[in-house]
């Protein structure tokens, strides 16, 4: 099967100093891949390559999609990238308009939102949302560019054990659906390595396959 997303000896540089040393890493649909590290260790960085939001200073990223990155991959970051002083479905709406798509158009986004519970606070502004509603938010906007491959930056993180189940169900189905995930976490947990096919760990920008 033709891997969605590969790093080819990838380095980058930032502030001086090498970040990632030669990760070398292939995704395949339906394939789910967690990559544990400590904070500094490079996967916030290599994540954001796989996005296409920064280039690598040696190596090479593909991605098998013919609109390049933004057309293929959903990134969900630490910080939520929602608009404040949005409401909920006013949030929803414009990235919607904005990927000529929708709720209704867009079965995984629309299971999202109702296993993350957001319908109660669609007329809240995002920015009175705690964090963990923010990013419960976030990922139903990463799923409305009907993307094939998700980077998740340790999506776990601020959510409660409910909406930890709920985000558990809905990457499986994720998962079903022939979607491939690429996901962080800052040690090795249950509520990735359930998910995992293959773990990886990172350290000092090294990557290397978890024994």
């Amino acid at each position: 099967m033709a891997a969605l997303l590969r790093l080819e000896g990838v380095w980058k540089m930032l502030g001086g100093r090498w970040v990632l040393r030669g990760v070398t890493l292939a995704l395949e649909p339906g394939e789910a891949v967690v990559v544990s590290g400590a904070n500094g260790s490079g996967k916030t960085t290599m994540l954001r390559l796989a996005a296409g939001l920064m280039e690598p200073s040696r190596g090479r990223v593909w991605w098998r999609c013919p609109r390049g990155p933004r057309g293929c991959v959903g990134y969900v970051g630490h910080t939520p990238m929602v608009y404040g002083d949005l409401t909920v479905r006013e949030n929803i709406e414009f990235f919607s308009a904005l990927h000529g798509s929708g709720l209704d158009r867009s079965p995984l986004a629309a299971e999202a939102w109702r296993l993350m519970g957001l319908e109660r606070y669609s007329g809240s502004l995002a920015s009175q949302l705690s964090f963990g509603w923010r990013r419960r938010l976030d990922m139903v906007r990463a799923l409305l560019g009907f993307p094939s491959l998700l980077l998740l930056d340790e999506p776990f993180t601020g959510l409660d054990q409910g909406a930890s189940e709920a985000l558990s169900r809905l990457l499986r189905l994720a998962l079903g659906e022939g979607l491939a995930l690429l996901m962080t976490t800052p040690l090795p947990d249950p509520r990735y390595l359930g998910l995992a096919h293959r773990v990886y760990t990172l350290e000092e920008g090294v990557l290397a396959e978890a024994s």
